[in-house]
């Protein structure tokens, strides 16, 4: 079956710029380049130029969402055997929990168009073949809304690019590094600034690098912030952190959240320090280490900060992650389960 045709699809606003999304990188782009290295004939695509090709076996749609358009393509894909997954890596198919989405927790989106938007993904992934997850979080949520679907866990890897960039030995600055992603995460933040606040006053050489869009009052002159940055220069920014942290709101969306940062991170040798939400505390890798209180935080962050501490959880911890997030692994899973 080494001929087989995939097509991973995004339905992301913007034709021009979906190939830059995150959950497009990893879930869809990462996943195919090694489906490629294999064998198989892929493409990575918008909804509108799907419309125009008729030669795939299997058509896997990024976060799908419920449309006139959606419901034609689905329709014309069917008429031709084409087998139809969904992938979906966040908790946006149930409306009832609208309420801890992060951007509606921030005031950033309005609830009623988010759970009108939750209503439209659920019911795009209720007209396709098969679904895969992230984590189990979101795979057995969907299961308790619909016992009968045909889902699987595949979870997100590290990206394959990455695997080629030479990783940190040792850094010239002791610095804490967090990588916001999207302006969804000021209560995420929030939790650790206390601790961070103190660990500046306490350590004359740290410091704080901050890297995406943020609204936090930690305010201090060695907070380093630093706008969004495009997928490519990313890599360099995680291998020139000490210590990378993940703080999370203990949340039924966050629950569903994947342990990505800490995967990233590790790529490049560097350690982190996250919340025990979501998929982080199931990562049970020496070099990845769990603070719910402030006091767990500071003590863990302090561990770090510690030049010997630091060199032994730091050693072969590359060579971990990537053992523990393996997308060949993935890629092989994906397969079995199109096919069974």
């Amino acid at each position: 079956m080494k001929h087989l045709r995939i097509a991973f699809v995004s339905s992301h606003p913007s034709i021009r710029r979906y190939k830059r999304d995150a959950s497009f990188i990893y879930r869809c782009e990462n996943l195919a380049f090694e489906l490629s290295r294999v064998g198989y004939k892929i493409s990575l695509l918008h909804i509108y130029t799907l419309l125009f090709r008729r030669d795939f076996d299997v058509v896997v749609f990024l976060r799908p969402s419920m449309s006139r358009l959606f419901r034609y393509v689905v329709r014309c894909l069917k008429s031709r055997n084409v087998i139809l997954l969904g992938d979906v890596d966040d908790l946006i198919f149930d409306p009832y929990y609208v309420k801890f989405r992060p951007s509606v927790l921030n005031h950033i989106s309005d609830e009623t168009k988010t759970a009108n938007s939750f209503i439209k993904h659920g019911d795009a992934l209720s007209i396709l073949d098969k679904i895969i997850f992230s984590t189990d979080s979101l795979r057995d949520h969907y299961l308790s809304l619909n016992a009968n679907a045909k889902c699987i866990v595949i979870p997100n890897a590290g990206h394959h690019s990455w695997s080629v960039v030479q990783h940190s030995t040792s850094h010239s600055e002791l610095k804490i590094s967090y990588f916001s992603g999207t302006k969804t995460h000021d209560r995420d933040f929030g939790i650790v600034v206390p601790v961070l606040r103190e660990l500046l006053n306490k350590c004359p050489d740290l410091k704080i690098q901050i890297v995406g869009p943020l609204s936090s009052d930690l305010d201090h002159p060695r907070v380093v912030r630093i706008p969004k940055v495009p997928f490519g220069e990313y890599a360099k920014l995680v291998k020139d952190s000490h210590i990378n942290i993940a703080p999370l709101e203990d949340t039924p969306f966050n629950q569903c959240k994947s342990a990505l940062k800490a995967i990233e991170a590790g790529m490049m040798n560097v350690p982190t320090v996250a919340s025990p939400v979501g998929e982080y505390k199931k990562v049970n890798i020496e070099g990845v280490m769990l603070a719910k209180t402030n006091q767990e935080w500071m003590e863990r962050l302090e561990f770090l900060l510690n030049a010997n501490n630091y060199e032994r959880v730091c050693k072969n911890l590359r060579e971990r992650i990537c053992t523990y997030s393996d997308v060949r692994r993935h890629a092989d899973s994906f397969i079995k389960f199109v096919l069974n």
